[in-house]
């Protein structure tokens, strides 16, 4: 069975069916998928899967397996760094928490990551994760991080919310709060980030411009551009030029002295358009 005839069937039996019997599927089915035990349970409005390797949080039913996820994380964002115990983590677009695990294994405990997510619904299944999965060493803030600071807006769909973005109108939308990333790290005390990880639907050049200063604390980058949003398969008809990001970053980024790698052999479209930034 192909996997979107699958996820078609878990979402089918999620809308029809009680949940604890959609619960109970579910687990036998990300069982099998996974090959290794999966439980699942419907609370507050979020899925929770349990995994031997970790618990994962999202407002739908299936997805990645803790293990897959951590996989996923090694593979696409630590290509250019290996985080050390002690390290000092930003992870920027955090998302459902879908590397906050690896992230926070990595540092350990004498290291600290920060997770900041700015969509209240993704934010919710994020601080979830990070709570069931008792990572104490893991902040979590609900913000935008924004070039200038103030309310902003971002799209709401209700499915692929781990996609909302800045609304290109500024007026629309789901209204959360900005915060500039200067203002971040002066608020936690921060005065050195080993792993800035950026991933922002395409909002990353103005957050960047406006904290080349604080770039100077900031050891390795990796950013996440979203340039295959407006060409390929991958284009949905709409004006997408301001997700072109890739150049310019690049060229800040080496501006402000860093050493940049790339992917552009990757199979991955998503994957060719992130940028890997070390200090020499």
């Amino acid at each position: 069975m192909a996997t979107s005839l699958k996820k078609r069937l878990l979402d089918t039996l999620d809308e029809r069916v009680d949940r604890r019997v959609v619960a109970g599927l579910g687990s036998l089915f990300l069982s099998a998928r996974s090959q290794s035990r999966c439980r699942v349970r419907y609370a507050q409005g979020q899925w929770v899967h349990r995994y031997p390797t970790g618990i994962v949080v999202n407002t739908t039913l299936g997805g990645l397996s803790a293990r897959a996820q951590d996989q996923a994380a090694q593979d696409v964002f630590l290509f250019g760094y290996q985080p050390q115990p002690g390290d000092t983590i930003f992870d920027v677009g955090a998302g459902v928490g879908s590397e906050v695990r690896l992230f926070s294994r990595l540092v350990g405990a004498a290291g600290r990551v920060v997770s900041i997510e700015a969509h209240p619904r993704t934010f919710a299944c994020l601080r979830r994760t990070v709570e069931l999965n008792r990572l104490p060493n893991v902040t979590t803030l609900e913000c935008a991080v924004v070039g200038d600071p103030g309310p902003v807006y971002l799209s709401d769909d209700q499915v692929e919310h781990i996609r909302n973005g800045l609304t290109t109108d500024g007026t629309e939308g789901v209204e959360v709060p900005g915060r500039t990333l200067g203002e971040i790290i002066w608020s936690l005390g921060v005065d050195r980030i080993d792993l800035l990880k950026m991933n922002i639907e395409g909002a990353e050049l103005p957050v960047l411009e406006k904290s080349f200063d604080q770039l100077a604390m900031v050891e390795n980058l990796v950013v996440s551009c979203h340039d295959f949003r407006s060409e390929g398969p991958y284009a949905d008809g709409t004006d997408r030029r301001w997700q072109r990001t890739f150049a310019p970053v690049a060229g800040l980024l080496r501006a402000a002295g860093y050493t940049i790698r790339t992917r552009p052999d990757d199979p991955r479209p998503w994957v060719r358009y992130h940028l890997y930034a070390s200090r020499p």
